[in-house]
């Protein structure tokens, strides 16, 4: 077996190595599994945006668009993780800064909701108009966003989204 090489490499389109001399990450393209399974998720995030339009309940309203939101991330997870088993119950938005560092003031925003969310679930919170109205374009907002980085990663560019934009 041949030593491996500690030249920092990246990965082109072709998925040939090329020696950058510096400490960079490897790009890596997602398996098609993955662009599927992402692609279902966010489409299942979308129906669940449409759907607090057209629910009367908030705390409906709140749920659906928290599930958004959730849905949202687990679609840029499907294809910026490396598909491994994990060890332990860890949520979306404790993975989201380590695969994607520039989500993660989505996903300080979105954890910071959490226990709102269940509180809200369980009938001990109650949530007004006003947060639904203010919580929809923040999620209509992550959802364009997460779109825009799961086409990046399909394509293998860069990211120019400055770290952790909320």
């Amino acid at each position: 077996m041949a030593p491996m090489s500690r030249t920092p490499t990246r990965v082109s389109r072709n998925g040939a190595a090329a020696s950058t001399g510096r400490a960079t990450r490897v790009a890596r393209l997602p398996e098609p599994t993955q662009i599927i399974a992402s692609h279902e998720l966010l489409g299942r995030a979308e129906s669940r945006l449409r759907e607090s339009d057209i629910v009367t309940d908030s705390a409906e309203a709140f749920s659906a668009l928290y599930q958004s939101a959730l849905r949202a991330a687990g679609a840029v997870l499907a294809v910026s993780e490396h598909p491994t088993r994990r060890r332990g119950s860890r949520s979306a938005w404790a993975r989201l800064p380590q695969a994607m560092p520039d989500l993660s003031g989505w996903a300080t925003y979105f954890a910071g909701l959490s226990r709102l969310r269940a509180d809200t679930e369980a009938g001990i919170r109650s949530v007004t108009d006003e947060q639904i109205a203010q919580l929809r374009p923040k999620v209509d907002e992550f959802l364009h966003v997460v779109e825009m980085e799961i086409l990046r990663i399909e394509r293998g560019k860069p990211s120019n989204m400055p770290a952790g934009a909320a």
